[in-house]
């Protein structure tokens, strides 16, 4: 891989857009909450080209589409969505940067698990 990636600036924004993408699920209705992930999820793909952040940004591509179909949205479930697209990501990731950087977003949603 010839690309350079910083992954402590690229994860710390991923994190950042993560956290913000569910606070935003908490707060708006549905479409708005299905846009906010499309924007992250394209974000992602364009900071990182390949490797587990470019899968996470197309994960989120595809999952927003299936969100703006509901007619509503528990936070509970886009947890479940996203924690379900970390899980798989964990077996694409073929560094130790790329290990943490899933690590990094899965501790971010950890945060909001409702108890």
């Amino acid at each position: 891989m010839d690309q350079q990636v910083s992954w402590n600036s690229v994860g710390l924004r991923m994190v950042q857009g993560l956290t913000t993408t569910i606070e935003v699920v908490r707060q708006l209705d549905v479409q708005e909450a299905s846009l906010v992930m499309r924007l992250l999820g394209k974000s992602c793909t364009r900071m990182v080209k390949d490797g587990v952040g470019h899968q996470f940004g197309i994960a989120l591509i595809e999952t927003s589409g299936q969100l703006a179909m509901k007619e509503s949205l528990a936070l509970e479930d886009v947890l479940k969505i996203i924690t379900g697209i970390l899980g798989r990501l964990y077996f694409t990731a073929n560094t130790d940067e790329e290990r943490l950087l899933v690590a990094q977003l899965e501790a971010a949603v950890k945060n909001y698990q409702v108890v």
